[in-house]
């Protein structure tokens, strides 16, 4: 089982911490290669696209609804 993240590094990525940003996607690496495979090959144009919307969702998220 995996381990979450901090809220703490949540709220500082949404921020736009760029400590905090790259502990987020350190933690969601593994996924986003899984995410990214095609025929068993990482495709990294799509591993890129999934990094992209993964910043621009945290950087739109908002704690205060």
């Amino acid at each position: 089982m995996s381990q979450l993240l901090p809220y703490e590094t949540i709220v500082k990525a949404s921020e736009g911490d760029p400590e905090a940003v790259a502990a987020v996607l350190s933690h969601y690496a593994g996924y986003i290669r899984s995410c990214a495979k095609i025929d068993g090959h990482i495709n990294t144009d799509m591993q890129e696209h999934i990094v992209r919307k993964l910043i621009e969702s945290l950087l739109k998220f908002r704690f205060d609804r």
